[in-house]
């Protein structure tokens, strides 16, 4: 439901400003047709992005096992593209949120759960785009950076009146690499669908177990996360141009 109103977003995004410019609202057309455009090798341009898309996303425990959960992310990233004769460099920061993932498993006599919510992540990524036509193009790259969540474990074992749990924040180095397929709208809109594969390194939590109100032992439970990600972004070069 949330990848549609994301979507949706995009594209009304995109009706709205270009009958805006088509009627004259706005002072610079930025949906000025790509045969026109004045971009020349050598030229820095900034620009602003959005992006929305699917996580197929891993959480690694060492105990329950491991969940596979699809998520999902949306986020934003701002950068500089460097214009190449075949294409661009773009370097760019990125930050994006992602949706809780989680499992509950377990029967009468015992049961466990866990859950990281609140994934974030901020990157620094280097893309390198070529151009196949005056349109259409490939981008390939990746980022480095930092990403985190907020882990709970809670376990339950009724006949022995024991319960372990605990909840913490783990936030750990993060890494990003892919590519995809890149079509621009105009000189100044741009949009790519791609791929990413996305991981986020470990992290301790510390879990402590209790039997009828009495502390018997804490422990550390590491977890980490990684992705499968499919991405829908719309890129806007010189978002502020007619102001300036």
């Amino acid at each position: 439901m949330r990848i549609s109103m994301g979507l949706s977003c995009v594209v009304g995004l995109l009706i709205v400003s270009s009958s805006a410019c088509q009627r004259g609202l706005c002072s610079e057309e930025i949906f000025q047709p790509v045969d026109l455009r004045t971009v020349e090798e050598g030229d820095r341009r900034f620009y602003l992005s959005g992006i929305v898309g699917s996580s197929w996303g891993t959480l690694l425990v060492d105990e329950p096992p491991s969940v596979n959960e699809p998520l999902f992310t949306a986020g934003g990233a701002a950068g500089v593209a460097f214009e190449r004769e075949s294409g661009r460099l773009r370097l760019e920061f990125e930050g994006r949120y992602r949706d809780p993932i989680g499992q509950v498993a377990g029967d009468a006599d015992a049961s466990a759960s866990v859950r990281a919510a609140n994934g974030w992540s901020t990157m620094v990524n280097l893309w390198r785009d070529l151009d196949l036509t005056e349109r259409l193009g490939v981008y390939a790259g990746g980022g480095i950076g930092a990403g985190g969540y907020r882990f709970t474990v809670n376990s339950e074992f009724p006949a022995a009146n024991v319960v372990a749990s605990g909840a913490d924040s783990v936030s750990s180095f993060a890494w990003q690499a892919g590519g995809g397929v890149l079509y621009d709208l105009t000189d100044r809109v741009a949009l790519d669908l791609g791929y990413r594969f996305f991981s986020i390194g470990s992290g301790s939590t510390t879990v402590t177990s209790v039997q009828s109100g009495v502390p018997l032992e804490t422990i550390g439970v590491t977890s980490a996360f990684t992705a499968s990600e499919l991405l829908l972004t719309i890129r806007i070069y010189e978002p502020f141009r007619r102001w300036r």
